[in-house]
């Protein structure tokens, strides 16, 4: 019997085994996010072009600041998010259920087909 700390840990690696995809875009979207806040907070920080002192004269610089996160955020964790789908390749697993069959039915080689063909002339 496993001990309780092992059953989010096991319920993970099933879910990952399951759904490789959405494990990466979920992943990746974290990551981007998180590349994201740190360009905004830098942004804010060094005060590029004067967008501290916009915001810090503003009677609403907490909500500004917190939109221009999210913004970055979500901005940056959808293009991660949205690269990382395009070079995702499933091709290290081995297929499951009807693919199996029909890849293991496949010839392994290119046969080629004999084609009847007329000529065409103009006279």
């Amino acid at each position: 019997m496993q001990n309780r700390a092992h059953q989010p840990i096991d319920a993970w690696r099933r879910w990952g085994r399951r759904h490789r995809l959405a494990q990466v875009v979920i992943l990746n979207w974290a990551f981007g996010m998180g590349i994201g806040l740190f360009c905004a907070v830098l942004l804010l920080v060094l005060d590029i072009f004067g967008i501290r002192s916009l915001l810090w004269r503003s009677d609403i610089a907490f909500v500004g600041a917190a939109m221009l996160c999210a913004a970055f955020a979500f901005t940056f964790g959808g293009v991660v998010a949205a690269a990382a789908v395009m070079q995702f390749d499933e091709s290290d697993e081995e297929p499951r259920g009807r693919r199996r069959r029909a890849l293991a039915s496949r010839p392994l080689k290119p046969v080629a087909a004999a084609v009847r063909a007329e000529s065409r002339r103009r006279r």
